[in-house]
């Protein structure tokens, strides 16, 4: 379960992936709110053809239909599975029942936290057929998280096989964020087959396997990184520096940040912890390469880019 909800995540709605899914969501979004997941897989089954088409409507389900469960977010239940067995194959058996019984909680209530979603999103697959993966991990989303190393996971999300092909997704981040206590729905579909080469800037798989499939990051690279937001993750553009999350102020007390690829039409501005109004950086271009220099940085602060007033990277400064 994630230590801090996707807050910094959630905040753009973007829909820029290279296979239409309008007709899929459209019908989908018809469907009822289903209390068994055995119902829903017969519906997407009698409804579609092709696995991606199935494993979409699956996963638009769950995010605009499972409510992320807030209370059980800040106050967390001690989750166990105490059981005896003789064999591997009796101890798969004996916790996949565990697990259909929190999949089966989970659409009677219709609400759950990463794990739910992420179990519900493996069942479903399993009824339809789709070889699927539950993925455990780590995501951030404060700057206190960056440069420091944890073991622990606190997240959880899904891979699915399609065309021979892996693709990642997360319906936890995909369903909506939480706004002053409240949860506010909203889907995000950047969250539905993430680019593979940005994979890593929001999740860091527990398994090896993870990595090895997607490219190659340790464990401290992972941590030492800014924070990623939305409105940088979903545009073309890419932080080409610093790609440390800890940035030195110098005497000049000057911050250089240099794009490729960052619109001209993109509104920039900036804070630093405790700042009233955002200011604008001074931006200088020359061909793809755009060159964003923060004067009067501060030290042992928080530096926080906006792209088009949505917060797109944070950093620690020392």
């Amino acid at each position: 379960m994630m230590k801090q909800l996707l807050f910094f995540l959630f905040l753009i709605h973007f829909s820029t992936q290279s296979q239409d899914f309008t007709k899929v969501d459209a019908l989908v979004k018809n469907y009822p709110r289903f209390s068994k997941v055995e119902n829903l897989a017969l519906q997407i089954e009698k409804d579609f053809t092709s696995d991606k088409e199935k494993a979409r409507a699956a996963f638009f389900w769950l995010a605009k239909n499972i409510r992320y469960n807030l209370r059980e977010y800040y106050n967390p239940k001690q989750r166990s599975y105490n059981f005896r067995y003789s064999s591997k194959e009796e101890r798969k058996q004996k916790l996949q029942v565990f697990k259909d019984k929190l999949v089966a909680e989970t659409f009677l209530n219709k609400t759950g936290v990463c794990e739910e979603y992420a179990q519900s999103f493996k069942k479903i697959c399993d009824l339809l057929g789709l070889e699927s993966e539950v993925i455990k991990g780590a995501v951030r989303n404060n700057p206190d998280e960056i440069g420091k190393y944890e073991n622990d996971t606190n997240h959880v999300w899904n891979a699915v096989k399609l065309d021979n092909k892996w693709i990642v997704l997360d319906a936890t981040c995909a369903a909506g964020y939480e706004n002053n206590g409240r949860w506010i729905r909203k889907f995000n579909n950047y969250f539905y087959n993430i680019p593979k080469e940005k994979i890593f800037k929001t999740h860091f798989p527990e398994d090896s396997i993870w990595i090895l499939r997607f490219g190659r990051i340790t464990k401290r690279e992972f941590y030492n990184q800014p924070i990623y937001g939305n409105s940088l993750l979903s545009s073309n553009a890419s932080l080409i520096s610093p790609k440390d999350g800890i940035i030195n102020v110098n005497s000049s007390k000057e911050i250089t940040l240099k794009f490729k690829n960052l619109d001209i039409k993109y509104i920039i501005s900036y804070t630093f912890k405790g700042m009233r109004y955002s200011q604008k950086p001074i931006i200088t271009r020359e061909n793809t390469i755009s060159t964003l220099t923060i004067k009067n940085a501060q030290k042992n602060s928080e530096l926080i880019l906006y792209i088009n007033r949505k917060a797109a990277l944070q950093f620690k400064t020392e």
